[in-house]
């Protein structure tokens, strides 16, 4: 029997090194980037409705999933789901989904709407996950406008 647990991660968690680096041996940067922004103080998941989570899979570390307030936008209240990545072995078993639905639970009483800047293999999951395509700007592929979810 699988057994999925979701809660809140560091980038010294026991697995993290394992995660990053299939993260960045298949060409995606953002759990390298995640590590050296927490190391350097920069960004902590740590402002009020921010969070890190991971998705552990019968105990090992199997993805992670962060939000924060939108460093990029001008308005006060968009969010960001940052560093979405899930290991190569455990796609297509609703892990990714079940992960970015915990980090968005609460996310309407702090956030308005989420952007993300996906990679193009991540459109279709965050399309499925009702985010709509923006094309007419630089640091967003997606955004979800969350009036009316849980609020």
């Amino acid at each position: 029997m699988l057994r999925l647990l979701i809660e809140p991660v560091t980038p010294d968690e026991p697995g993290y090194i394992a995660l990053k680096t299939e993260s960045t041996a298949l060409n995606f940067n953002m759990l390298r980037r995640l590590e050296e922004n927490w190391e350097r103080g920069e960004n902590r998941f740590n402002a009020p409705g921010e969070k890190l989570l991971g998705a552990f899979l019968n105990g090992k570390l199997v993805g992670i999933c962060g939000l924060n307030r939108d460093p990029f936008s001008q308005q006060p209240r968009a969010g960001r789901i940052r560093h979405l990545y899930i290991s190569e072995s455990c796609r297509g078993m609703g892990i990714g989904r079940q992960l970015l639905a915990v980090v968005m639970a609460d996310a309407s009483v702090w956030f308005d709407f989420l952007n993300t800047h996906a990679p193009h293999t991540a459109w279709a999951f965050y399309q499925r996950a009702g985010f709509t395509l923006v094309a007419d700007e630089p640091r967003v592929t997606h955004r979800l406008f969350l009036r009316g979810l849980s609020r």
